[in-house]
């Protein structure tokens, strides 16, 4: 019997594009006198890992509490991005429009931090419980 790897290692959630939560993170930081945040394609892996280990930790299936608050800086650099300091902000609703408002939330300050210049995201949709989850990190390179 042959099995894919997307046989053996279902995904939990429909990963969802993250252009809202994006242009959200665009605006936030547009109303700021720093230089513009660079979509980085490293932390937006790192923004996708943090937001499916939360999912699971949700759902009861993780092994590990989420990976954010203080591991974020850990998994930036396990993918090889040079960090000088790191930021994950998370938000869950029914909506992305919600979910973004309570990422926004909790990220407010960074925002207008100058010395953040890198940003990923990831939204995730659980059909089951009808939540959306979003992350965003920062990286200061």
């Amino acid at each position: 019997m042959i099995f894919s790897a997307a046989t053996i290692f279902a995904v939990p959630a429909i990963a969802e594009p993250g252009a809202e939560v994006t242009q959200a993170v665009v605006d936030a930081r547009g109303g700021t006198s720093c230089a513009p945040l660079r979509h980085n394609p490293a932390v937006e892996h790192a923004a996708d890992i943090i937001n499916r280990s939360t999912y699971s930790y949700l759902n009861h299936t993780a092994e590990n509490v989420p990976a954010d608050e203080p591991h974020q800086k850990a998994i930036v650099r396990d993918l090889g991005i040079e960090a000088t300091r790191t930021a994950s902000f998370q938000g869950a609703g029914h909506n992305v429009a919600d979910a973004t408002k309570v990422m926004l939330l909790e990220g407010r300050d960074a925002f207008p931090d100058c010395a953040y210049t890198d940003f990923g995201v990831s939204s995730l949709y659980e059909e089951q419980s009808d939540f959306t989850l979003v992350a965003v990190v920062l990286v200061a390179t």
